[in-house]
Order: C-alpha cells, then structure tokens, then sequence
C-alpha cells in the first residue's frame, strides 16, 4: 500500500512535469540556440518549482480536510474522538481525544472524566505507529493525572473497525497501560467530528452515550 508521502510527493513531481513540459515547448527555439544554457536552465527551473509546488500543496493539505482524506486516505483519522476506558476498579473513566494530523507526523491529546463528569486529567503522544494495511495503530503516551505527584508513562494499542481497508477507520478497541500500572485497561472510542475544537461537556456526554450503548461489546 503506497504511503500519504509517496502519494503526496507523486503529486507534486507529475505536476512539476507538466508545468516544465508546458515552458519547454514555449522555449523551443531558445533551446535549440543555446543548449548548454538550457541544461542549466532546465536544472534550476525544474529545483524552484518543485519546492513551490510542494510548498502551495502543501498549505492546501493543511488548510482543506478534503484534499488531506484524498492523501492520508486509509490513514486519516484526524479529528476528535470520544470514549470510555475501564479502570482497575472496573468502573468507566470517559474521554475525548484530539488528533491533530500531519503529513507524516500525528499527535493525540487526550482528557479523561470520571463517570460524575468531574475532571480526572490529561495524556499526549507525539509518538504514533500507524499501519493502515492491518488496520492497527499503537503509540506511547505521557499521562498527567490529577491524583498523581508524577507524570505516568505509558503505550496503547488500538485496532480499526472500518467499512474495508481502504477506508479510515470509524472506530477503535484496544488497551492503554501505564508503566506504573501495567494492566491493559480495556477502551473503546468513536469518532464523532472532523474538526479538533469541541465543546468538552458535550464530549463527555457523547462519551456517556457510547458507553452505555457499546459496554456489553468490550
């Protein structure tokens, strides 16, 4: 499976090519006076347009959800999610993550709730393993909870559910386990938006939600 990068960057040399083909035949007969000038020429032109291309792509990647699919395809999971996890205790802890997606870089920020809907505290991994072709994606984490003198750290692991693997994935079960507490705590979570700036009351009651309808299934 061809990876957002090679995706992205086959998109910025076709067009290149066809913005220099385009000056070529606009040049001909200057070519054909001067050819060592031309190979220089060809050189440079070729150099700042690549970068330009790349550069313009690149802010509309940031900038329009619908090219960034159109890249990241079976890898776009940017947006927010909202969960449950269960605790040592057996009880729920509800959340909402915030994935926050690059060209080749992801990085979760994540804020758990108690089941009062009090605030329990916050995790964030900028160290993310995806394989969309399994349809997996694991990473590390650093929690910071509120009834604790230490930053926790931690790794998670997360399997897609997905209409097929050619498509981002919908839902995600899986474990998180903190090196100080090395249980696998098993979540469950959903997307429920594209963008990455929600109202965290209404998270937490989406979260709430999926519980109740998903806790029999994990």
């Amino acid at each position: 499976m061809k990876t957002p990068e090679f995706i992205f960057h086959s998109i910025v040399i076709s067009l290149t090519t066809l913005i220099i083909f385009s000056i070529w035949t606009l040049i001909t007969d200057h070519i054909e006076q001067n050819p060592l000038l031309s190979i220089m020429f060809s050189g440079i032109i070729s150099l700042g347009f690549y970068r330009f291309i790349y550069t313009i792509l690149l802010i509309i990647f940031r900038k329009l959800k619908c090219f960034k699919k159109l890249i990241l395809q079976s890898s776009y999971i940017e947006g927010t999610w909202v969960g449950f996890f269960i605790d040592n205790q057996n009880k729920p802890k509800f959340f909402v993550e915030i994935f926050e997606q690059d060209l080749s870089e992801l990085i979760i920020k994540g804020k758990s709730f108690y089941d009062s809907g009090s605030y329990q505290g916050t995790w964030i991994s900028d160290n993310v393993a995806i394989n969309s072709r399994l349809g997996e994606m694991t990473y590390t984490y650093k929690a910071s909870m509120i009834g604790n003198t230490f930053v926790n750290p931690g790794i998670a692991h997360f399997d897609f559910e997905r209409k097929s693997k050619f498509s981002p994935p919908e839902k995600m079960i899986g474990f998180s386990s903190d090196l100080f507490n090395p249980k696998k705590l098993k979540a469950f979570e959903l997307k429920i938006s594209d963008k990455s700036e929600l109202d965290h009351v209404k998270c937490y009651q989406k979260a709430q939600e999926i519980y109740n309808q998903y806790k029999d299934n994990i």
